[in-house]
């Protein structure tokens, strides 16, 4: 049995980046760009009004440092996409949209708000500064100057600031396609009727969850029964066809837990296969040349803490990220705790915030086949190895899940 640390070392060790594709900015919505994007164009291309009001020459209002309210001649409207040919002359003014380009002769903006009309005059009794209200061409960018570097994690930002520049396509690094497989003899499908010693396969639909949570492509082998050569033929196929494996259950030390063996002659490289994590341990990582396996527990919260601890970080990888963001927060214990082993312990919990405080609150039994007691929870306290309680009011690490 490794530690968590030792774990995600090997994974990443192991974990490398898949390949490249050239995707619409639509679908790369998440991904990490894996190219330098340099802009094609000056943004703003034209000296552009920051507001609804009047494009003026801001020497005729220093006449309102006298007290003296300054009158100009309202003398046309220019909306967003017109462009204003002429030339704004003294004691003239234009009424100008947001978005819409300045006149070149006009060198500020008044906002509508600031201003009274009378007929066809515009009365202004405030000084107005030069360049007021107006975003200058090129100040956001130049032509050849970089837009987006190499590793940006794409946003709905990027997204607009990609369309912005003209990109329609981008070149991002790819994310694995995921081929889930349960296994056991009492599973049934989930519109099947109860029987006895049987159970639903809800592992398939946690497993299928978690990969669309994170916009992935997925496949789903259904069930395999207990048997070595099932179970050979599942995990084969979806090698041959997904870029990871995952299996629900059949790793621990049963007569009918097959998935080492498998490995062992389909020849894998089996990396680790007990983790020092409760809920979980037994929890195997192999690479079979190109492509990943991860055989995960068969009790539900075992899976997906299994999942988000250890198979995420490795899709993380695969797809470029060079950086995993720590989401860990400090939480004070609103109940008590208590651990019997000499693993880390993810404790599901309620966390409540009060006064800029957290709070983990107990929801009551942790045992590793509850979904429900996982349903109930929006997050998770970590109890170290060392600790055997925690007392209300003591301080501990904690998260959000599934944000």
């Amino acid at each position: 049995m490794i530690t968590i640390e030792e774990a995600l070392k090997i994974i990443k060790e192991e974990t490398k980046i898949i390949g490249l594709e050239r995707v619409d900015i639509i679908s790369s919505l998440n991904r990490v760009l894996a190219e330098d994007i340099y802009s094609k164009d000056i943004l703003p291309p034209f000296d552009k009004s920051a507001m609804d009001g009047y494009a003026i020459k801001f020497e005729d209002t220093t006449v309102c440092e006298s007290a003296i309210n300054a009158e100009l001649d309202i003398v046309g409207l220019i909306r967003a996409g017109e462009y204003y040919e002429d030339e704004l002359k003294q004691g003239q003014a234009i009424k100008i949209m947001t978005g819409a380009p300045v006149p070149k002769s006009a060198n500020a903006v008044i906002q509508i708000e600031k201003v009274e009309c009378k007929e066809n005059k515009l009365i202004i009794s405030d000084v107005v500064k030069k360049d007021t209200n107006i975003i200058k061409m090129g100040e956001e960018i130049n032509v050849g100057d970089l837009a987006i570097p190499k590793g940006k994690v794409i946003r709905p930002t990027e997204i607009g600031f990609l369309a912005s520049l003209g990109y329609s396509k981008v070149l991002t690094y790819k994310t694995p396609k995921i081929a889930i497989i349960s296994t056991g003899d009492e599973l049934l499908n989930i519109d099947e009727v109860l029987e006895k010693g049987k159970i639903r396969n809800s592992n398939e639909y946690s497993l299928m969850a978690l990969c669309k949570n994170l916009d992935l492509e997925f496949i789903s082998l259904g069930i395999a029964s207990d048997k070595k050569e099932v179970l050979k033929g599942k995990i084969t196929e979806g090698l041959e066809s997904a870029d990871i494996v995952i299996t629900s259950g059949g790793v621990s030390a049963g007569d009918f837990d097959f998935v080492e063996d498998v490995l062992e002659e389909i020849g894998a490289k089996i990396n680790f296969t007990s983790v020092a994590i409760k809920p979980g341990k037994p929890v195997t990582f192999a690479t079979v040349k190109d492509k990943f396996f991860f055989g995960l527990p068969g009790n539900p919260l075992s899976l997906i803490t299994t999942f988000e601890e250890f198979v995420k970080p490795a899709i993380k990888n695969i797809s470029g990220f060079n950086k995993i963001e720590d989401d860990m927060i400090s939480v004070l214990a609103a109940s008590k705790f208590k651990a019997r082993n000499n693993r880390r312990k993810y404790i599901y919990v309620n966390i409540t915030e009060k006064e800029g405080i957290y709070y983990a609150n107990d929801l009551g039994n942790q045992c590793s086949n509850h979904l429900m007691t996982m349903s109930k929870a929006n997050g998770i306290i970590i109890m170290n190895e060392d600790v055997r309680e925690i007392n209300v009011g003591d301080k501990v690490y904690g998260k959000f899940i599934f944000k």
